[in-house]
């Protein structure tokens, strides 16, 4: 049996999204929490998995009653609890609950590919799949599949719904408590620690103006990967621990002379389905619209391009993703929400022209008398957009296709007179 651990994973980081406010869903977490378990538990046919999952008591969360610090730290580790269970399938895994009840036993880390491999990409077509991709196995591939992604080029249009902005850093001795925040530090020192009864990471930075601690609950994995000395750059929401500043899980990346991916600029945040990671999604992303933004053809001739202001469409997608700022942003979006609704506006005009075509018309000469004596007899006279809508209509009934006409206008614009006129 697979526990539906998705639901519950997007509302706790939307939760964590919202500062911890207890806003993610209408009622508040408990009641939700509550009705989800309530069905996870009748599902549940595994004696074992019931009674280790009973043990997790989200039942009987008392969120609500939590501070702040307490609901950050609680929601952490149960989205590592449901991250470890959703790693392999439902039979083989061994649940044990969160760090507050009974700490799971450390497992290995499944491995991320690396930008730098997945960026040597067979050069073949747009359309190809991406388990073309090097790093993209079956089972990645099917994962995406679960969000509508299946080619290179879906990958391509599958925009992030949102950014973080990390541009912007800051010195130690400016970060402000609650705060998503950017530094650039050197590592002074990084070990493995335990936190809640869990393996985690503990590391102390600096940088000219002061130092700061850094803690990664549930991930072991990431003293490895600090060496002293080493300048990182790091984005998060600062905390504080102790009256001191802290970050708590934060984004990093070693600045090695490369671009940056997962900090220190506007940072893509994609739509995840259970088994993809943050970081991993991001990592493939930069990958592919690197290598593959530039073979998008872009179907607007140049000169409409020019008279409308537009970003070519292979600049535009690149912007999507990985924006250098907010301007490159807005405009990215400017140009795929135009292509959308121009697109959109070539398919109803190309329906209609079908349908004109397929329809018999019977032109209809314009009576001018009863006409004249209608707008005559009228105690006002008609506007110049009622005149140059009415030429309009009585055009198109001069003609031998079948009109198709939408009269729009704000209450009291003068419509009904209009139609009157057209019927006469």
């Amino acid at each position: 049996m697979a526990l539906n651990i998705e639901s519950l994973g997007k509302i706790l980081e939307l939760e964590r999204d919202k500062g911890y406010t207890d806003s993610a869903v209408i009622g508040g977490l408990d009641k939700f929490l509550h009705r989800w378990s309530g069905q996870a538990i009748e599902s549940i046919t595994n004696p074992n998995l019931l009674a280790q999952f009973r043990r997790l008591r989200l039942d009987d969360s008392k969120y609500a009653a939590m501070t702040q610090p307490h609901r950050r730290r609680w929601i952490e580790e149960i989205l590592a609890f449901l991250s470890e269970l959703g790693e392999v399938p439902a039979e083989k895994v061994e649940v044990k609950p969160p760090p507050s009840v009974n700490p799971p036993a450390p497992r290995k880390r499944l491995s991320t590919p690396k930008v730098a491999n997945i960026a040597k990409i067979a050069t073949g077509s747009l359309y190809a799949s991406i388990t073309s991709l090097k790093g993209v196995s079956a089972a990645m591939a099917a994962k995406f599949e679960r969000l509508g992604v299946r080619t290179i080029r879906d990958l391509l249009y599958f925009f992030p719904h949102r950014h973080l902005d990390y541009s912007q850093r800051h010195h130690i001795s400016d970060l402000v408590e609650g705060e998503e925040q950017t530094i650039m530090a050197n590592v002074w020192q990084a070990q493995e620690t335990r936190l809640g009864g869990r393996r985690s990471t503990e590391a102390i930075v600096g940088d000219e103006t002061g130092n700061v601690r850094v803690v990664w609950f549930n991930n072991p994995y990431v003293a490895k990967s600090l060496p002293t000395n080493a300048q990182v750059v790091i984005s998060g929401r600062v905390g504080v621990f102790g009256g001191r500043h802290v970050f708590e899980s934060p984004e990093w990346e070693l600045l090695e002379d490369k671009e940056l991916v997962h900090t220190g600029r506007l940072v893509p945040l994609y739509s995840l389905t259970q088994g993809l990671k943050p970081r991993q999604v991001r990592k493939l992303m930069k990958a592919v619209v690197d290598s593959f933004s530039d073979k998008v053809e872009d179907f607007l001739p140049p000169e409409l391009i020019k008279r409308c202001h537009l970003l070519e469409l292979p600049r535009a997608i690149l912007q999507a993703h990985y924006p250098e700022d907010e301007t490159a942003k807005n405009n990215a979006r400017h140009r795929l929400a135009f292509d959308e609704l121009f697109l959109l506006q070539l398919g109803v005009l190309a329906k209609k022209h079908e349908w004109q075509k397929s329809q018999p018309g019977n032109p209809l000469p314009t009576q001018t008398a009863p006409l004249d004596i209608f707008l005559k007899s009228l105690p006002f006279e008609l506007t110049a957009a009622q005149q140059k809508v009415l030429k309009e209509l009585l055009a198109d009934l001069e003609k031998p296709v079948p009109m198709s006409r939408l009269l729009q206008g704000e209450v009291g614009s003068g419509k009904t007179v209009v139609a009157t006129a057209a019927l006469l």
